[in-house]
């Protein structure tokens, strides 16, 4: 057993568990061990400069924020992506513990947890962070370069890890995760398959990673399959119904992207903030009340209507959607007709249209409110140097 002066993090929300695991890791020999009730609590104590944790072993289910989110935090975060972290669940179902197993653990454990199981689980993720192997090194190394998009040397590391050890499936993850960005997409394919014959647990990313390559390659048939054969492996990632509602939206099936859609959604109401494709997904899929309430939950809880009204309409205006675009801006125009920027987005947007006269209403009502608006001053100089071109 590897030993030291390891310190410790148990979250749990049962007391009596919480004691169960920290005299279990007494009579293992590690005594420096600090406690969090919830996920929210034990991300705080992992961000203290007071505190220097080394491994995480966190409950799946609590309230307020539970092990997945604590998880998905330490995983998304520049300094501790790489702390080790063991889940403990007493859901054992193939669902649940896919979706432990997509976010990168170090060893999960089904309760009711015995020190026979958690002995191993904790010498295993100490070794490979602490004590690593050549191959764990050269992993890590390949992990970090391509985390920072030094692709180069990303692929030497995980090269090397490869090579030293052929039997490893993260490697053929990483490898074609970075092979994909640089668009070695044959490679990244390769490899992606090369996973799925070496993992279980991480076979269903590496779905993900082929449907990739299948729509950067206009191959929508495949990409929807291998998309689906990961939702009925782990149908609880609100990311991979979302990507299929790209894939069955592209390839003509409306019907079926929204109610994709419609999964993601549920499935994500917990979550605050949303990546912006969930926005495009659903202004691709005729879904606008959906788009909103999305685009909403991005913003400030206290963000007013006009803001969100302005910031659809740059959206729709950005997507080349001018009819939509125009109607979220005569929506907001019906709520704050003087407010300087929405005018002045409406302008740019009457300028797309080809509206150049009430384009210019816009403007100089902008500008006589504000004579400094170096904006809206610009374009409607412009307006002027087309009609003086115009009128030669």
């Amino acid at each position: 057993m590897i030993q030291g002066n390891y310190t410790f993090l148990v979250v749990e929300d049962n007391l009596v568990m919480l004691k169960m695991v920290e005299n279990m890791l007494a009579d293992i020999g590690y005594q420096n061990v600090l406690r969090a009730r919830n996920g929210k609590e034990a991300w705080e104590m992992i961000q203290s400069p007071d505190t220097e944790i080394d491994l995480v072993i966190s409950d799946m289910l609590m309230p307020e924020e539970d092990g997945m989110q604590l998880l998905q935090h330490i995983r998304n975060s520049e300094e501790y992506w790489h702390l080790p972290f063991v889940m403990v669940t007493c859901v054992d179902d193939l669902d649940r513990i896919m979706s432990v197993t997509e976010q990168h653990i170090d060893g999960y454990l089904v309760k009711p947890v015995t020190e026979a199981a958690l002995k191993p689980k904790i010498y295993s993720a100490l070794k490979k962070a602490y004590d690593p192997d050549p191959y764990h090194r050269a992993l890590y190394m390949g992990r970090k370069f391509l985390r920072e998009g030094r692709l180069e040397l990303a692929l030497q590391s995980l090269a090397e890890a490869r090579n030293l050890d052929p039997s490893q499936a993260a490697t053929y993850f990483y490898l074609a995760e970075t092979q994909e960005k640089v668009g070695k997409m044959d490679e990244a394919e390769e490899n992606y398959r090369r996973c799925q014959d070496t993992s279980n647990d991480l076979y269903v990313k590496s779905l993900d990673g082929l449907a990739r390559v299948y729509q950067h390659n206009g191959d929508y048939a495949n990409a929807m399959a291998v998309l689906k054969k990961a939702i009925d492996i782990s149908p609880s990632t609100p990311d991979r119904h979302v990507d299929l509602a790209v894939q069955l939206n592209a390839a003509g099936n409306t019907e079926e992207a929204r109610a994709s859609l419609g999964t993601a959604l549920k499935l994500s109401k917990k979550e605050a903030n949303l990546p912006h494709k969930y926005v495009e997904a659903c202004l691709d899929c005729g879904m606008d009340t959906e788009a909103e309430t999305t685009m909403k939950r991005n913003m400030n809880r206290g963000t007013a209507e006009i803001v969100l009204l302005n910031q659809m309409g740059i959206v729709c205006r950005r997507r080349k959607e001018f009819e939509r675009a125009k109607g979220y801006y005569e929506r907001a125009l019906k709520i704050a007709p003087a407010d300087e920027s929405l005018n002045y987005n409406y302008a740019v947007l009457l300028v797309d249209l080809k509206d150049y006269r009430t384009a210019r209403n816009y403007l100089e009502r902008v500008l006589r409110q504000n004579p400094s608006f170096e904006k809206a001053a610009d374009l409607l100089e412009k307006l002027d140097k087309r009609e003086a071109g115009q009128d030669a």
